[in-house]
């Protein structure tokens, strides 16, 4: 129904509520005791009950509409205006922020564990369809050495998720290049494996995340939280090593004074 059509039918509600609740004052009905209109009240209570319904009928109709039209918009990932919408498959809304870092932390543990067991054979030629669900995984597929860490972000606005104890050549390339001194410097990019292990990480992540309509274009962010996923270099590595190791021998020295 559209708003003229409501209009108008809310102006004849309003006019036939007037007739049932108005006081008859007719001076004949008020001798013999009897109402002689209350034909008409009568009849503006069918006709009302009849437009509640229709009017009933429109608000079910609109909301129908704007339910498809929401479900429309977050499939297709933006609207008539550009902003992104995305609900993550894990996505609950109002769900705290540490059941979802619990959902993500097991799910990599479970990664982890299939990605190291043997397969389960069922029979000649048959495996497991659990396993091997996870099996060419690159969560589970990474080395063993490799430790994960799913922490809260500060404020509660974001999951961290850490990558430790990467080896070196099998998380990073070193490349020989000329800094801006003109002197030689090594410096370290992820291999493949490192990004295809990044990025799975942040699409897990992502699954429990919703975007309500960003647009970057005003730096406008309604994401629901953001979700990083860290890993150092071998350089970053050494560096904080060396401050750690400086810090250390300084403490006795601050200590006794």
């Amino acid at each position: 129904m559209t708003k003229s059509k409501v209009s108008k039918t809310r102006t004849r509600i309003d006019a036939l509520r007037a007739v049932i609740d108005k006081e008859c004052t007719a001076p004949t009905c008020r001798k013999s005791g009897t109402c002689r209109h209350e034909g008409e009240k009568e009849a503006a209570r069918h006709v009302l009950g009849r437009l509640l319904d229709k009017l009933k009928g429109a608000a079910e109709d609109e909301h129908e509409e704007r339910a498809q039209m929401w479900a429309d918009i977050y499939e297709r990932g933006y609207d008539s205006h550009g902003n992104t919408y995305r609900r993550g498959p894990k996505y609950r809304s109002g769900q705290p922020m540490r059941e979802r870092a619990a959902g993500i932390r097991a799910e990599i543990k479970i990664a982890r564990k299939a990605g190291t067991s043997p397969l389960a054979q069922e029979g000649p030629g048959l495996v497991s369809q659990a396993l091997e669900t996870y099996r060419f995984d690159p969560i589970g597929e990474a080395p063993a050495q490799i430790k994960f860490r799913v922490r809260i972000g500060a404020g509660y606005g974001s999951i961290r998720i850490g990558v430790d104890n990467i080896p070196q050549d099998w998380g990073w390339v070193a490349e020989e290049v000329t800094d801006y001194q003109g002197e030689k410097a090594t410096r370290w990019r992820r291999s493949q494996a490192l990004k295809d292990l990044e990025a799975e990480l942040k699409s897990l992540g992502e699954a429990y995340n919703a975007d309500h309509g960003s647009d970057l274009t005003t730096d406008c962010f309604a994401q629901a939280f953001h979700v990083f996923v860290d890993s150092d270099d071998p350089e970053t590595l050494a560096r904080r090593a060396e401050f750690e190791r400086e810090h250390r021998a300084a403490v006795p020295d601050a200590g006794g004074r």
